[in-house]
């Protein structure tokens, strides 16, 4: 059995402002709202090859989302609803929306080998970048992230703010204006991999666009990084898609399609004799 486990912000589904700084097809649907405001969006393509790998495959979402945020995305609910989705950067595997009791319990104890969020909020708060900040939020207690004005995005030094982290027990990743602190026992690809192993998965196909998602594409047997990826400034080597934008995602899912969705075949009119 195969499984397309993939990020979803900046690389399947797209906000507005991606769609304006990239361009898109006209065929695009709004999938999440928040007090009213449009949130986030997916092509109409994607749309179509979801619904055929998830007819072949398992498709994971596997997100920076906390649960609740997760769960806003409609198409996700209505339409394309996964057995298994991971959400909170690996924190929490979904089985039919409902947290594994066991992989929670393993995160918790992974959790002691790092600082505490309790500790890591202050020494956060100390930093030249919380001066840069609107906000600062924290995700289920697992991890935090600043939302940056859009100035202050410019300022940030990534290269330092993770050697800061890394002494911590913690990884920063810089995504948009969101400037996210997450401990190092959270990855995707550590969850992506117990699934692996509970359902006996033969080859896993992954796409991601931030160094958040990089163990996500490198330890896949085959993983993919949108044009626009940040995770492309860490390693420029990994696969691409040809487009940026919403339009990589087509690409992404066209690749998938192709690869791992049997065709169908045509009719012969041809009559044995």
């Amino acid at each position: 059995m195969k499984a397309f486990a993939s990020d979803l912000d900046r690389t399947l589904i797209y906000s507005k402002k991606m769609i304006e700084a990239y361009g898109a097809d006209d065929g695009y649907q709004l999938i999440e709202t928040l007090d009213g405001r449009e949130i986030s969006f997916i092509s109409e393509k994607t749309k179509q090859n979801l619904r055929k790998i998830h007819q072949e495959m398992y498709f994971i979402p596997v997100t920076t989302r906390t649960t609740e945020q997760y769960n806003r995305i409609t198409f996700f609910q209505e339409e394309v609803i996964p057995e298994y989705a991971i959400t909170t950067n690996g924190a929490c595997i979904l089985k039919n929306g409902q947290p594994l009791a066991d992989w929670s319990n393993f995160i918790e104890n992974q959790l002691q080998s790092c600082m505490s969020i309790r500790d890591m909020l202050a020494e956060i708060a100390e930093l030249p970048e919380s001066r840069l900040a609107e906000r600062t939020r924290t995700a289920h207690d697992y991890f935090v992230y600043l939302i940056l004005r859009d100035e202050g995005v410019r300022e940030v030094s990534h290269s330092d703010l993770q050697a800061w982290a890394a002494d911590r027990g913690w990884q920063a990743s810089l995504q948009g204006r969101k400037l996210y602190f997450i401990p190092k026992p959270l990855h995707k690809w550590r969850a992506v991999d117990y699934l692996k192993q509970e359902l006996k998965l033969d080859q896993i196909y992954t796409a991601g666009d931030s160094l958040l998602d990089y163990s996500l594409i490198t330890h896949a047997d085959k993983g993919i990084s949108p044009l626009h990826g940040e995770v492309l400034q860490y390693d420029p080597n990994l696969n691409v898609t040809t487009h940026s934008g919403m339009k990589a995602a087509d690409d992404i899912t066209d690749y998938i399609v192709n690869l791992c969705v049997p065709k169908v075949k045509e009719k012969s009119n041809h009559i044995l004799g």
